[in-house]
């Protein structure tokens, strides 16, 4: 665990010196008495020596130019940039959401299958049903009394 902290040190803040008296410290204690955090150290520092060496070559203006044009259009497309990201938000696929809308359809067409299964059962039983008619004048009726429903109760 020890070596994985001095390692991150190491290549962050000890060699360029940012590194605080404490972290300092304890570097140098580890790297007395590690051996590979000590190659490590030696191998940091000679990649620092060349990069320090390193000829600087200047950057042509036309990519600062690039850059430039690219920022200005980054900031005149930050609407279009708020668009994007809501867009994105929205139409985001969510597994979560399309399974609760599946389960949704499968129980919506269950109970409508039963319902309309149950319906053509009431529907069937309900022609075996006698149909009687007071006055003789219904089509439905399979039995007429004959008679008018006043004069029945008269």
């Amino acid at each position: 665990m020890w070596c994985k902290k001095i390692q991150e040190l190491l290549k962050s803040d000890y060699l360029d010196g940012q590194a605080n008296q404490k972290e300092e410290q304890l570097v140098k204690e580890h790297l007395a008495g590690c051996g590979l955090c000590r190659k490590l150290e030696e191998e940091l520092r000679a990649q620092q020596a060349l990069l320090k060496n390193a000829k600087r070559i200047a950057v042509p203006e036309s990519l600062w130019q690039n850059i430039r044009q690219g920022i200005a259009s980054e900031e005149l497309s930050g609407t279009r940039g708020l668009l994007q990201r809501l867009r994105d938000y929205v139409f985001r696929p969510r597994p979560a959401f399309v399974l609760a809308s599946a389960l949704t359809m499968i129980i919506f067409i269950t109970f409508f299958f039963i319902f309309a299964v149950q319906k053509r059962q009431f529907d069937d039983a309900g022609s075996d049903m006698a149909v009687y008619s007071l006055n003789g004048e219904s089509d439905d009726s399979l039995y007429s009394l004959g008679t008018n429903i006043e004069e029945y109760f008269l």
